[in-house]
């Protein structure tokens, strides 16, 4: 098989994996609402299960992104996709909140190993030249989930049993396991023998999750309980020695000489920034839709297929432009429209139109299409070839991190803004329970404090490009 064909062929077995992980996401948050009353449980305990996908994500990533560097980032995928396939049968099968949780583990588990070597892979198969043409289509590949996601999950909601959700994904994640079996690359071993650096991989684990775990679990117990408290004093402890131990390593398992490339530190920065932004709409606007504004789930899901049509026709256009452009600008403007969008989204009301509500969703979701294929391209083009793996890696998992805080602190907002106005400490939302006007009251505030982070990452954006303009004219003088 030729390079050329064989390029393109690893693509589509990427993409093919990507939409379903873009499914996973649209059709679940489509769906919590009738999860959380079929299952019988909240819908703060119902977020469990997003968060338990997140927290093992970000807590596996870098292991097997490390693992994809000493071992093969084509073994390590294709096992990866194999796993997912098998979890999703699994979740099919759930009939309970803690089943479909362990279910949602095991899926991030293949989750994490395709997430941790797929961006290395486009890398090591494209050249330069066409790296941000693949990057546009891997980010535009998302979008394709999410269209069809919302739809999809209306429709299986409306007329199935929501395991479907699950069940449907199984043919289509064999299929691309058999074709990545055919075309997948075969990988030289490295150059000297590398080592997995398995204490720090313990260390970063008991960090992460704890962390994650006692911020998205702090508000139901009490930020100031001493369960929470204790999780949060561990993380920083073991953080502090996980990075202590890194800078000492000969093999680490993060490589911390990666940041000190400015343009890879400033653009996985930035994302994390807008994936935290963009936990906030994930989580609030089914809830929005189907309790404040009674909208039907089948409808809801239709509706919420404009926005992901604009995000699958413009990452593409964003992608083949970094490639002829300079891409912070790109970047920059995407990083505006979603402070806009953002601020939009804190004017609804109870008597806001759907459309008017999906319109500002839409600015974010342009915005979102403008940033991803350039910052992308500009991590992984800053990243050395023998390094691919953990830098893909270390970039998804920063970015998982900043999806989970961001469910986590919309969680807290949200629900704290609720307590208040109610005058009674409240963990969830109960559509038509006469909590309207407080879950507006908390949707607002979570809103306007997103807008306020997403400026932090504008202001980083605009420091770097006049860095990196002063820095040109001095050579140009020069």
């Amino acid at each position: 098989m030729d390079n050329d064909k064989r390029k393109w062929l690893v693509l589509t077995v990427i993409v093919m994996k990507i939409v379903m992980d873009g499914l996973d996401g649209s059709m679940l948050n489509i769906a919590l609402p009738t999860i959380s009353q079929n299952l019988g449980v909240t819908s703060g305990a119902v977020i469990w299960i997003v968060s338990a996908y997140s927290i093992t994500t970000s807590t596996l990533i870098l292991f097997f992104g490390r693992l994809g560097d000493i071992v093969g980032k084509t073994k390590f995928y294709l096992v990866g996709v194999a796993v997912y396939t098998l979890s999703s049968v699994f979740g099919g099968l759930a009939n309970s909140l803690s089943m479909l949780v362990i279910a949602r583990i095991v899926q991030a588990i293949g989750t994490s190993c395709t997430m941790a070597n797929s961006q290395g892979l486009i890398t090591m198969v494209f050249p330069q030249s066409e790296r941000g043409r693949a990057m546009g289509i891997y980010g535009g590949a998302v979008s394709i989930g999410l269209l069809a996601g919302p739809t999809l999950g209306g429709l299986i909601i409306a007329y199935l049993p929501w395991q479907y959700m699950f069940l449907l994904k199984a043919p289509v994640t064999l299929a691309a396991l058999l074709l990545g079996l055919r075309c997948f690359p075969k990988e030289k071993a490295p150059e000297r023998r590398e080592t997995m650096d398995y204490p720090g991989a313990l260390l970063y684990a008991v960090a992460i999750v704890s962390l994650l775990y006692s911020m998205q679990g702090g508000y139901a117990a009490g930020y100031t309980s001493a369960t929470i408290l204790s999780g949060l004093a561990l993380s920083l402890v073991t953080f502090s020695a996980f990075f202590a131990m890194q800078r000492k390593k000969a093999m680490p398992l993060l490589d911390l000489g990666l940041f000190k490339n400015p343009i890879f530190s400033v653009n996985v920065l930035t994302a994390f920034i807008q994936m935290f932004t963009m936990g906030f709409g994930n989580i609030i606007i089914p809830f929005y839709m189907q309790g404040v504004l009674g909208t039907p789930v089948g409808l809801a899901g239709l509706y919420m297929t404009v926005s992901p049509v604009i995000v699958l026709l413009v990452t593409p256009v964003s992608g083949i432009l970094t490639d002829k452009i300079r891409g912070d600008a790109l970047s920059l403007a995407g990083q505006i429209l979603n402070f806009l969008g953002l601020m939009l989204m804190a004017t609804l009301t109870v008597n806001s139109p759907v459309i008017v509500m999906i319109m500002y969703y839409c600015v974010i979701s342009f915005g979102n299409a403008l940033f991803n294929a350039p910052n992308n391209t500009h991590i992984m083009s800053n990243v050395p070839p023998d390094k691919l793996g953990i830098g893909g890696s270390a970039s998804m998992c920063i970015r998982n991190i900043g999806m989970t805080l961001g469910v986590a602190f919309t969680t807290a907002v949200l629900y704290g803004g609720m307590s208040k106005v109610l005058g009674y400490h409240v963990t969830g939302y109960e559509p038509g329970g006469g909590q309207e006007a407080a879950f507006m009251y908390g949707m607002r505030n979570t809103f306007l404090i997103a807008s306020g982070i997403c400026l932090i990452g504008i202001a980083v954006t605009v420091a770097w490009i006049i860095a990196v303009n002063r820095k040109r004219r001095s050579e140009q003088q020069a």
